[in-house]
């Protein structure tokens, strides 16, 4: 079953800042709902990040 977290808990877990989580979603990182209520699958987070770093060697 899928795992939704929210920005709060991605950002604990990335330990990245909010700016980084919007800057990331605008880059493509997938998330579903909008403003205030944002929620991320994590393992399509953890694809896109793989794929990403892929991309950036």
């Amino acid at each position: 079953m899928a795992e939704w977290i929210t920005e709060s808990e991605l950002c604990e877990w990335l330990r990245i800042n909010r700016t980084t989580a919007w800057r990331w979603r605008k880059e493509g990182m997938p998330y579903i709902g909008n403003k205030g209520s944002i929620r991320y699958n994590k393992e399509q987070v953890e694809k896109w990040l793989e794929e990403k770093a892929r991309k950036n060697k």
